[in-house]
């Protein structure tokens, strides 16, 4: 089994025109300088091409593909960093939640929301009570710290609801701010709220290091190892290495597989490769390296069946 902690819809009217016009420019940049003559219209088309998906469609046949039973859903705010999409932030949230119920059992969602609006408590409890989303996702990226007073309300509603915490950490792009994603902030929130399970995405890229020797010493604070594709599938020692430092440092109990798709589709990275990346580490890691079969059950899918408060595997896809 393979269950993917941290992935997205992508729809043009669910995020800001600036999210999509400097994601734009930024491929611009990145195509031009490796010699690639493209037009920003058709850097758009690609990118209208690969990332919308109104009904989880593309995502489900991906998944098929993949060999993953269940991907969880995280809905991004950025409308009040960027300025607002033509949908709600209420109603993109309402309309994920319906989407993972006809996709169903394949997606769950949680909710996704920039703790400054007003009445973001309420909205989040009620998507958990009775949309059924399964768990608080927050984006620090946005313009706020995850320690700041703001943000307590909703880890006192997670807690009293019973959901883990999904956090962006690590560096960002542009024109978010870097500081804001420092996993150090997160130390505060798990000494206030020991009983509210957090998960630090992206095992915090550059600050990697500190986060796993965080994790080292809690008892309440995991990661996800989603949007790493680019070093696995360009420098797969280099990868290993890391990851089997991660995993040294931080055990194999606070890791869980995701993707962070469907970002990598304009860049040709499948999701397929890297389930099978993770799962072929016992028998393909570079020679003075070495990974267990318990570790990457662990990463694929037991670690997420914890957090998920689910028992059995078979309960999932019932």
């Amino acid at each position: 089994m393979v269950i993917d902690f941290h992935a997205h819809l992508f729809n043009r009217d669910w995020l800001p025109g600036k999210f999509w016009s400097d994601l734009i420019d930024r491929a611009l940049t990145v195509k031009r300088r490796a010699g690639q003559k493209v037009t920003p219209e058709q850097v758009e088309g690609d990118f209208s091409r690969y990332f919308d998906d109104p009904d989880g469609d593309v995502l489900v046949r991906e998944m098929d593909e993949s060999g993953i039973a269940v991907t969880q859903i995280m809905p991004l705010d950025l409308g009040l960093e960027l300025g607002e999409p033509p949908v709600s932030i209420e109603e993109k949230n309402r309309l994920i939640s319906m989407i993972a119920k006809r996709q169903a059992p394949k997606l769950q969602a949680y909710f996704g929301i920039d703790p400054n609006r007003q009445g973001g408590v309420d909205l989040f409890e009620r998507a958990v009570r009775e949309w059924g989303m399964k768990g608080l996702k927050l984006d620090p990226a946005s313009g706020y710290y995850a320690n700041e007073r703001i943000v307590y309300p909703y880890y006192e509603k997670a807690v009293e609801l019973g959901v883990p915490v999904l956090f962006h950490t690590g560096a960002t792009i542009p024109p978010f701010r870097n500081k804001y994603c420092d996993p150090v902030y997160l130390d505060d929130v798990t000494l206030d709220f020991p009983d509210l399970t957090i998960i630090a995405a992206h095992v915090s890229f550059g600050w990697w290091q500190q986060l796993c020797f965080m994790i080292s010493r809690k008892t309440n604070l995991m990661t996800d190892i989603s949007g790493w594709q680019p070093i696995a599938f360009r420098s797969y020692e280099l990868f290993c290495r890391y990851l089997r430092d991660m995993l040294d440092i931080a055990g194999s109990d606070q890791f869980l597989f995701a993707t962070d798709g469907p970002a990598f589709r304009v860049y040709g990275m499948k999701n397929v490769t890297y389930v099978e990346l993770i799962r072929d580490l016992p028998e393909k890691a570079p020679a003075g390296i070495r990974f267990t079969s318990e570790e990457v059950e662990k990463i694929l899918y037991k670690n997420a069946l914890r957090v998920m408060k689910v028992a059995h595997p078979e309960e999932l896809t019932q």
